[in-house]
Parts: C-alpha cells; structure tokens; sequence
C-alpha cells in the first residue's frame, strides 16, 4: 500500500515540476501568461504541504504544517481566479484584481496570527470556504465566457482533463476507501496523487503541442479566413506560417523580401486579433 502511495507521490511530483518547467519555457516565448506560471506554481507547493501534513511527527509540527498548508490554500485559490480571468474574455479593473491580491493577503495574515493566536480551526474552516467559492467561480466563468484566441486551443485538453478527473477521483476515493477497510495502513492516499497527475498531464500536453515537440497538422479552415478579410498574398503568407516556415522561408516560397512578410504577418495578426502565431492557428483552425 505504502510503495504504491509512494510511486503516485514520485509521480505527481514529477509531472507538476515538469509542467512548471514547461510553463517557464512558454512564457519566454510569450506563449503563455504569468498567472497560470502562478497557478502550476501554488499547486506544486500545495502537494508539498499535504505531503507534509502526512508526515509531522508532533504536535507543534502539525501546527505549523497546517498553516503552511492553509496558506498554499489560499495561493491556490487565489491563484484560480487570476488564471481565469486571464484566459477568459471577462472584463476585469485593476482595482477587481486588487481587491482579490488583497484579500488573499489579509486570509493568509490572519492565518500566520491565528497559528500564534490559537484560533487556526476557525481558520481552517474560513480558508476551505474560499478555496470552494474561488473553485466554483472560476468553474462558473469558463462555462458562461468564451477564452481569448491564444486560449481557444486548450478547450478540448481542458474537457479531457475534467473528464480523467472525473473518472479518476471516484476510483482513487473507492480505492483508498477499499483498501483502508482491508486494513492497509493509508497516509498518503491516492486521490490528492492522482489528480495533480492528472491536471499536471493535461498542461504538459498542450504544452509540448505549443512548442512543437509533438506537430498537429495544422489545418486552417477557408470559411476563417473570409471572415477576417485577409487579401489574397496575406491567405498565402498564413498558409506558410501554419506550416511552420520561418519569414525568411516564407519569403523565398513567395518571391518577396523578408520586411514585407513582416508587414503582411503585422496586419494579418491585428485583422485577427492576436499576438502571435499559436493564437492565429488557433483562431483560425477553431
């Protein structure tokens, strides 16, 4: 029972270092954004802090794990939300942000003074509440929004994921909850293993899709392309672009000089309304 606890623990923790590892990668080629850097980042410290609880051996250690693991608590819920509303069209002020920045702020200051204080237990039960609200707003939001472009291709490895979750976390739950009333001796668990592996999987994938180490055949549909107006050289310059060619190889193919396909891929990026060309396959291929 233990090895097995202890092969998905090695495992979850190796698929969510590498997904932040790839999630660094994306976002110095301005492929991805600093908030879901953030999330991949609460939850690593997250599955550390429920190692932990695991594993404290006293009383004042349990303490002072619990509040680490209340804290990243709050990082991850706070963290959620930041990553939705950065992948969503939702319109949201600074000040909004603020206020969310704040008051994970002050949660996470009452919590380091409730642990002084002897008043954790009510703080444990005021941080799960707003993990929960922070959870099921964001959930609301991705189901009533549409994302912004660049996001538009993770649709469908964000519904296989929640689909794996799914089937997984009642099968991890009757597992650990079969394998208890056996009398196995369970600290670990295999439901909090299995779901950062399976969420961690889901990022790797559409990372390593976003960085070409595995090549989807981009298919750009016409109907797309009329609906955004592009003239007929700007149509050719994305059908190499979609095929991966450089601007240099791009010009060669066309017989043009590599400033004009700069200018044609200016404009046929603000014709769409993105930044780069993993958002305009996406847009385009949508």
């Amino acid at each position: 029972m233990e090895v097995l606890e202890l092969i998905l623990l090695i495992a979850a923790y190796t698929f969510t270092i590498v997904a932040l590892f790839l999630g660094f990668i994306c976002y110095s080629r301005k492929l991805e954004t600093w908030e879901t850097l953030f999330l991949t980042g609460a939850l690593l410290l997250l599955i550390v802090a429920l190692t932990l609880t695991y594993f404290a051996a006293f009383a004042e250690a349990a303490e002072a794990v619990n509040t680490f693991l209340l804290i990243t608590m709050i990082l991850v819920g706070l963290a959620t939300v930041l990553n939705t509303w950065a992948e969503r069209r939702h319109t949201v002020g600074p000040r909004m942000r603020q206020a969310m920045v704040a008051l994970g702020v002050v949660l996470a200051a009452l919590v380091l003074i409730g642990y002084g204080w002897g008043f954790l237990r009510i703080m444990q039960y005021v941080v799960a509440i707003y993990l929960g609200l922070s959870v099921v707003y964001a959930m609301i939001l991705i189901r009533k929004t549409p994302p912004h472009a660049r996001m538009a291709h993770r649709e469908r490895v964000e519904r296989m994921t929640a689909l794996a979750c799914l089937i997984v976390l009642p099968l991890s739950l009757a597992a650990t909850y079969f394998a208890e009333n056996r009398g196995f001796e369970s600290r670990i668990g295999f439901t909090f293993p299995l779901l950062f592996i399976v969420l961690a999987g889901g990022k790797i994938w559409d990372d390593m899709q976003r960085l070409s180490l595995f090549k989807p055949a981009n298919t750009v549909k016409d109907q797309q392309l009329k609906n955004y107006g592009f003239t007929e050289r700007e149509k050719e310059v994305i059908e190499h672009l979609v095929k991966g060619a450089t601007y240099k190889q791009t010009a060669e193919a066309l017989f043009i000089s590599v400033p004009t396909v700069k200018t044609h891929v200016s404009n046929i990026y603000k014709k769409a309304g993105v930044n780069n060309k993993v958002e305009l396959v996406a847009l385009l291929s949508g």
